[in-house]
């Protein structure tokens, strides 16, 4: 039986209150295609939501024009709220066209229906831009606070100054929209908005206003976010001011997010150290260095603030570096340890990562060749006195050749060649440097 021979039974099995089996069907009129999709059309009409809402579905997928009408009108008609979302989502293939009755959806009863309708508008953009402006006008609170959060979303320089006008709407979620959607598209006039919007409960809008704070970057919310890390109670809004804070990277921050370490959270802990590692000023680096060497410290957190000082090229990491690169139980940290230690340009770096080049786990020898390659010309120097002081092993040289290959610069292929031309050198050391540089001279041509 062909594809169009089916789509009539899979539309009456759309009926299925069953939400996987209802699913699977959905999926099946997707491949079905353009076969489907005037069959499907007609579907917006029948009496049973479950089919309705499918076939709104399946045509939002399939993306044909020839269903935009019939989605418009259904949409302005459909009483089920679980039939308007899938409509909604659907429009996302109407443009231009789809804009007015989306705005429509924007004061829609349903939450999960105003939202779709606002990711949906930024979806489509540009062309929806000049009417959700005029939309910032509406009368109607929810369809001002919707096209303000759409707009944000578009990021469109033309709606700045609208968007400004509305943080001293009288309506506290319009006037909350708006100072996020100006916070993301980086005006500072939305600050002092988004720091009030703090002193309000936990929610969705809440922890945006914390994000977008740490995008702007604007010094003038450290200490109200400073406040807030102390007071706040719920962990996953501590963990939103932990990250605005390590964004914001001021020096005030320093000693509250170090407070934060005692913390029962391993989120919040791993969290701060995290965000002590974006901040720009040596009092974050001895701050970490102090939890890296703390015996009170969790093996975790001393771990985490490690490799945040490497991340800096703090040399004070070297050590602990090396200590878990060669010696740590876990391959991921072996692993990350070598791709930290190859943002050191150090001679006991370079040792270190060669030294892993012959581990006996694969995984860890890779990135640890893949960073000495990262190293570049650095590397160069200190492979070669590596190599010159003898008591090397066959394996240590050849994996000294192997590097230089990949490094595979103008000074990597003058030790190579030195290394080939040795009559005392054993013969797979000399084959192995031979084989880099005719690899390097396959590259170069």
């Amino acid at each position: 039986m062909n594809a169009a021979a089916n789509v009539p039974i899979l539309i009456a099995a759309l009926r299925t209150d069953d939400r996987r089996a209802h699913t699977l069907v959905v999926d099946d009129l997707v491949r079905a295609g353009v076969d489907a999709v005037e069959p499907l059309i007609a579907a917006l009409d029948d009496a049973n939501p479950n089919v309705r809402a499918g076939a709104a579905r399946a045509l939002g997928k399939i993306g044909d024009q020839r269903a935009l009408g019939a989605l418009i009108f259904r949409l302005r008609h459909e009483p089920d709220p679980e039939v308007r979302k899938p409509l909604v989502w659907a429009l996302h293939l109407g443009g231009e066209r789809a804009v007015a009755p989306l705005i429509e959806c924007l004061s829609d009863a349903d939450e999960w229906v105003r939202f779709g309708a606002v990711v949906v508008l930024a979806k489509i953009g540009g062309p929806a831009v000049v009417p959700l402006v005029r939309a910032l006008y509406d009368p109607n609170p929810p369809v001002r606070a919707g096209a303000a959060e759409a707009l944000g979303r578009i990021g469109d320089q033309r709606a700045v100054e609208p968007l400004a006008n509305l943080l001293h709407d009288a309506d506290a979620e319009t006037w909350h929209q708006a100072a996020v959607a100006l916070g993301r598209m980086g005006d500072a006039r939305a600050v002092r908005p988004l720091i009030n919007i703090l002193q309000g409960p936990v929610s969705d809008l809440y922890t945006r206003a914390v994000k977008t704070l740490g995008q702007l970057g604007d010094v003038r919310a450290v200490d109200p976010l400073i406040d807030l890390l102390y007071a706040q109670t719920d962990r996953w809004a501590r963990l939103f001011v932990i990250e605005a804070l390590g964004k914001i990277g001021d020096i005030r921050a320093v000693e509250g997010l170090t407070d934060m370490l005692d913390d029962p959270s391993q989120d919040v802990r791993a969290r701060a150290i995290a965000a002590l590692g974006e901040i720009p000023y040596s009092l974050a680096l001895d701050a970490l260095h102090a939890i890296s060497a703390a015996p009170a410290a969790t093996r975790t957190d001393r771990q985490a603030a490690l490799f945040e000082l490497g991340r800096r090229r703090d040399k004070r990491a070297l050590d602990g570096l090396t200590d878990l690169l060669l010696e740590d139980p876990f391959v991921e940290t072996r692993v990350y340890a070598a791709l930290i230690l190859g943002e050191l340009d150090d001679p006991r770096a370079t040792s270190a990562l060669l030294e892993a080049l012959y581990a006996d786990v694969p995984e860890v020898a890779s990135q640890a060749l893949r960073a000495l390659v990262k190293l570049g010309t650095g590397a160069v120097v200190h492979l070669a006195a590596l190599y010159e002081q003898g008591g090397t092993t066959v394996e240590h040289r050849m994996w000294i050749a192997r590097a230089l290959g990949e490094i595979g610069t103008a000074a990597a292929a003058d030790v190579l060649r030195d290394i080939a031309s040795r009559r005392g050198e054993h013969a797979r050391v000399r084959a192995a440097a031979i084989d880099a540089l005719r690899r390097l001279d396959d590259t170069r041509h």
